[in-house]
């Protein structure tokens, strides 16, 4: 029989400084331990903001000093959004990468994955990882993959680079989940597009995708779910598309 893993995605409100993000991180990191969780993704650029004037030392401060304790405290693997300002080599950079960073439980950093296809929109301010960078990580026995946003779906109109599948790149490397974080917006016009683009590469690339979503008005519906989806391409858990919301399953992959 195949292993089993608890998963969490939490799909969360933007909250206006960095320390008040942190805070908002460690509760639902909390919540997903208390619900028997083992691995939780956050909403892209969830830590820092969507933007480039983000500051690089509070958000170093705030993941050693806050966050990674957390993880250790909860026995939780995190892939936290949040953008940063180095290079591989510990270089300041003006434009930042929108990055995903994947805490274990340990409290130790074990890996980044950086925005391979920003959109148009994004490429403004940020710069875009590298394919040749692609890797997958392995914590608490389960090997896995992470994307960012336009990553996973490469909106038509708002990709300008050339869509490489990301998703089934990572499959190729050894992946069986993909942790998925999303900051989309509102509005109906890309819903559907976005939830089939998910349910057809996780078939295509036989993973499970456990995804989150930002909430940047409580009162709209956002543009992309929050949820589980099987190598089927049928949805195990999905969030209601309003609100702050903690959602977890059990995958076996």
């Amino acid at each position: 029989m195949k292993r089993a893993f608890r998963v969490a995605a939490a799909q969360m409100a933007a909250r206006r400084a960095m320390p008040e993000a942190a805070e908002a991180v460690v509760r639902v990191i909390h919540r997903a331990a208390a619900r028997g969780a083992r691995f939780l993704v956050t909403p892209e650029m969830y830590l820092t903001g969507y933007h480039a004037t983000f500051d690089q030392d509070q958000r170093d401060c705030l993941i050693e000093n806050v966050i990674a304790p957390a993880c250790q405290e909860a026995g939780i693997t995190l892939l936290l959004g949040a953008g940063s300002h180095l290079d591989a080599r510990g270089c300041r950079m003006k434009k930042p990468y929108i990055q995903t960073v994947v805490i274990g439980p340990s409290g130790s950093v074990i890996g980044l994955h950086n925005k391979t296809v920003p959109t148009g929109g994004d490429l403004k301010w940020c710069r875009g990882g590298r394919l040749r960078d692609l890797r997958v990580f392995r914590s608490q026995g389960l090997t896995f993959g992470a994307t960012i946003c336009n990553d996973f779906w490469a909106t038509p109109v708002y990709t300008t680079l050339p869509d490489p599948n990301i998703p089934v790149r990572l499959a190729k490397l050894g992946a069986r989940v993909i942790f998925q974080s999303i900051n989309s917006g509102h509005g109906k016009s890309h819903l559907d597009f976005h939830t089939i683009r998910m349910e057809e590469r996780a078939i295509r690339a036989g993973v499970w995708v456990v995804s989150a979503q930002c909430v940047t008005e409580p009162r709209k519906p956002v543009s992309a779910p929050t949820g589980i989806v099987g190598p089927d391409g049928v949805w195990r858990v999905r969030a209601p598309l309003t609100g702050e919301r903690l959602v977890d399953g059990i995958i076996r992959p």
